[in-house]
């Protein structure tokens, strides 16, 4: 080849590297999207990365609940697929499953493995706020917590994905309320037993008296704070506007995002784990922060800590012995869970602690297992971010469902 043309080759590949890396550097200082995934919905996101992505809607209540799912792995869709469901968190959403990337974000793992991966949204997060009668800012949009999700909602979305997979059963996954949404369906709708094959709680929370979280101190500004809010018509809790809490989140609104500020706030709430922390992936798990829940949620998870922490339905004061035939509310009652349950907490989460862990594990009657993960730093989000999350927790949450859903899938590679 001709020594001109060569050198013009190699200096057009060179200004075009130093254009794109000068563009980069501008979308920085504008403040634009350096990771795609930062803007884009639950279905983008994984159609970016290859795999394929359904959406589908549940109607519980009225409320329009939408799932997304992978219906099989990036490259085979012949084998028999078991089913998993995965329902994140208070203030999250399904994104929470798949932000990491495809080798750390337990949905890809699962889908990779040989499951049928179901992503459910609870009710009022930005993927599931239609209703088919109800105004978003009415009283009676807002009239829950996570006790309506668990015995209205959930049931729901098992029947449905019973009515597309009616010879598969369900491996349940939840994440912190996730989980607590499990134990309260199962407690009280326990005829839901036998539509789950297995159970992982990652971060559970059912008890919560020894949480070591400052949000503890919350609890009692909650419960004075709620009523008055609505009886003023405010029932969406918006931590981002709200007089009470705006300053202190701040710094995690998309507005107004700072990573350092952020991540000392996110730490300080849920516990610091510097190593797993991954400062690029920030900027995108703020941008899918559902940024709002129900006052009656936080109110219900105040009334626990308010009362020795125990896992109990919803206190309406005076009008318990109408609703429950008792003057104060009833406990779930753990005994009624069937499942089998794997029970992962970390050493270093501030929100579900070991002792509240191990009363959880005590009180089950059902086969149960617990683990902490090895990391000693691992906490509340580490569950979702972490940069090891592939060798802490995805890959044992793999092995504890191939074992319990009896799935000849080989796991000698797997990282330990």
């Amino acid at each position: 080849m001709n020594v001109r043309l060569i050198v013009l080759i190699f200096a057009l590949i060179n200004v075009n590297f130093v254009q794109s890396l000068r563009r980069r550097v501008v979308a920085a200082r504008r403040g634009q999207v350096s990771n795609p995934d930062e803007k884009l919905t639950v279905p983008a996101i994984i159609s970016r990365h290859g795999y394929i992505c359904e959406t589908h809607t549940v109607v519980s209540q009225g409320y329009m609940l939408q799932l997304h799912r992978i219906p099989h792995a990036k490259y085979d869709n012949a084998v028999p697929r078991k089913t998993a469901l995965l329902q994140h968190g208070l203030f999250g959403n399904s994104a929470h499953w798949i932000l990491n990337g495809p080798r750390n974000s337990l949905a890809y793992v699962l889908a990779d493995a040989g499951y049928d991966v179901w992503m459910a949204n609870i009710r009022g997060n930005r993927y599931s706020k239609g209703h088919a009668w109800l105004q978003k800012d009415s009283q009676q949009y807002w009239d829950f917590s996570w006790h309506e999700i668990a015995i209205h909602d959930m049931p729901a979305i098992l029947d449905y994905i019973k009515g597309v997979k009616s010879d598969s059963e369900i491996a349940y996954v939840g994440h912190s309320m996730g989980s607590t949404i499990l134990f309260a369906m199962l407690s009280s709708r326990p005829e839901y037993n036998s539509y789950l094959e297995s159970g992982v709680a990652l971060a559970p929370m059912a008890f919560i008296k020894d949480i070591e979280s400052p949000i503890i101190w919350l609890s009692s500004t909650v419960e004075t704070v709620a009523p008055v809010e609505m009886r003023h018509g405010r029932h969406e809790f918006r931590p981002a506007v709200s007089s009470y809490v705006s300053d202190f989140v701040e710094p995690c609104t998309p507005e107004h995002f700072r990573t350092s500020s952020c991540k000392d706030m996110l730490f300080s709430l849920c516990g610091a784990n510097e190593r797993q922390f991954n400062s690029t992936l920030l900027p995108v798990f703020v941008n899918h922060l559902d940024m709002s829940t129900s006052w009656k949620t936080l109110q219900h998870f105040a009334q626990e800590l308010d009362n020795e922490g125990e896992f109990q339905l919803f206190d309406y004061g005076s009008s318990n012995r109408r609703i429950y035939g008792t003057r104060k509310p009833p406990k779930y009652d753990l005994s009624k869970i069937k499942v089998p349950l794997a029970l992962f907490w970390g050493m270093n989460d501030y929100v579900s602690v070991e002792n509240d862990v191990q009363k959880l594990y005590d009180k089950l009657k059902t086969p149960s297992k617990m683990y902490a993960v090895s990391d000693p730093e691992f906490s509340h989000l580490d569950f979702l971010w972490a940069k090891d999350a592939d060798v802490l927790i995805n890959n044992r949450v793999l092995v504890y469902l191939n074992d319990e859903n009896k799935l000849d899938i080989d796991v000698t590679s797997l990282e330990w």
